[in-house]
């Protein structure tokens, strides 16, 4: 009707379940979410995060429950979903977001860590996935899952990262299609450089700002904040008929191959660089 908003959310009391969700892009868009009204549910494996985002979220009048979660148990991870789906009777969203990020080369990478990394990045996102299908077909629902550009481009340094994550923008479009007939609708976002724990404690000290900004056309990281909003858009009402979708959230990465020339050419200072006093 005109006059009227033609998109709506509608999350209000919605049962949103996120994994690797007490830091970085998790916390954002748990946060998010419950701006939204919804019921959010969190876990993670480290104590000392769920602490830290308890009081943050006290503090900003959310009322967010976080489960000490180690997502690679697969028996716990279940036990987490099922706890999630016979308490509240439902799931309406489920974010993949848990990841486990690895710094080597593949001929340098042992068999213990590709296991762990391909298990907490991909395994878990599927299980997940399937163990929450039972509370999902009798409403309709959505998953999400963190893929990365990492996943799209390789880049030798983090390897076994960017496999798992190819590996989940592929499963997104498998699970869509099967999961269609339930009304369940499955996406991924493929962030680029985000100023996360898992960026600046480990290619951020490596590799520098400027080696990590100078490929986005918008030369400067991303903030958790612009992944969580397209998270919550593609859960929503307002995303109904998308599924199957990787959105990239990059800032404009490797679109061109002088991202940083227009800069350079109009003389306009790089977000990235520091103002000289």
């Amino acid at each position: 009707m005109k006059g009227e908003l033609i998109h709506e959310f509608n999350l209000k009391d919605k049962i949103v379940v996120i994994t690797g969700g007490t830091s970085g892009i998790g916390k954002a868009t748990a946060f998010a979410f419950a701006n939204e009204g919804a019921t959010v549910i969190v876990c993670s494996r480290s104590q000392t995060k769920i602490d830290k985002f308890l009081f943050d979220s006290d503090q900003l009048g959310y009322h967010i429950e976080a489960m000490s979660v180690d997502i690679s148990n697969f028996k716990s991870l279940k036990a987490f979903i099922d706890y999630v789906g016979n308490t509240y009777g439902r799931i309406d969203v489920l974010f993949n977001n848990a990841a486990q990020g690895h710094m080597d080369y593949l001929t340098q990478l042992s068999l213990e860590d590709w296991n762990a990394v391909i298990s907490s990045n991909l395994t878990s996102a599927w299980l997940a996935s399937k163990y929450v299908v039972q509370y999902m077909k009798k409403n309709g629902g959505s998953i999400i899952s963190t893929s990365s550009l990492a996943g799209r481009i390789a880049t030798t340094s983090i390897g076994i990262y960017g496999i798992t994550k190819s590996g989940l923008s592929a499963m997104t479009k498998l699970l869509a299609s099967e999961l269609a007939p339930y009304h369940i609708r499955v996406n991924a976002v493929s962030p680029g450089v985000i100023s996360s724990d898992m960026v600046k404690n480990g290619i951020l000290k490596t590799k520098g700002i400027n080696y990590l900004s100078n490929t986005a056309v918008m030369q400067r990281l991303g903030t958790p904040e612009e992944v969580a909003k397209p998270v919550v858009f593609l859960s929503s009402d307002a995303a109904s008929f998308i599924t199957g979708e990787v959105l990239d959230i990059s800032g404009g990465k490797f679109i061109v191959q002088d991202p940083w020339a227009p800069w350079e050419d109009f003389d306009i200072k790089k977000p990235f660089e520091t103002v000289e006093e």
